[in-house]
């Protein structure tokens, strides 16, 4: 190893240096210091794909690209996060039956809410259903999704939108 690295040509595109620099950018726009070493983490892994599939001319310009398009969905995953869960007594309770807290109540709203789910999921259409499962559960992105199901990126979004829409309205009946 050379410097911590796997070998020389991975040096040439990574170093502390620029490490340091994404991270204090990403706590910058995240105010997370957690979430920006996972993105920059992150933007390390795809930054080595990138070079072995096609080296960049700017390694450091890639990097920084990668990490605001990073930035850009962790953003956007927590604006429909908050748009979609704003019930902290939900939250928490899904946070007390994880670590093994939660009183039967809490338990039994959360398989409620776990059955009206699942119900709104299942009278989805199947491309919405199929684009909401990618994303939610498989962590695709948008692209990756048009990609696989052969469909527009716009019309991922869309999809998911419908799907997010639906599934929030029946958790409000």
């Amino acid at each position: 190893m050379l410097n911590g690295f796997e070998n020389a040509e991975t040096a040439e595109i990574w170093s502390e240096s620029l490490a340091k620099d994404l991270r204090r950018f990403l706590i910058a726009r995240l105010k997370c210091a957690e979430t920006a070493a996972d993105l920059t983490h992150e933007t390390y892994l795809r930054l080595n794909q990138r070079h072995q599939d096609n080296p960049p001319d700017n390694a450091r310009a890639l990097a920084f690209h990668i990490a605001v398009q990073l930035a850009i969905d962790y953003q956007r995953k927590v604006a429909v996060r908050n748009r979609y869960l704003v019930d902290d007594e939900g939250e928490n309770a899904i946070e007390n039956i994880s670590t093994g807290q939660a009183n039967p109540e809490q338990i039994l709203a959360a398989n409620q809410r776990m059955q009206i789910l699942r119900t709104a999921l299942d009278a989805l259409p199947a491309e919405c259903r199929t684009v909401f499962l990618l994303h939610g559960v498989e962590g695709l992105k948008y692209s990756e999704i048009a990609e696989r199901l052969g469909i527009s990126v716009s019309m991922v979004g869309k999809y998911l939108a419908r799907a997010m829409a639906f599934c929030a309205q029946r958790l409000d009946e």
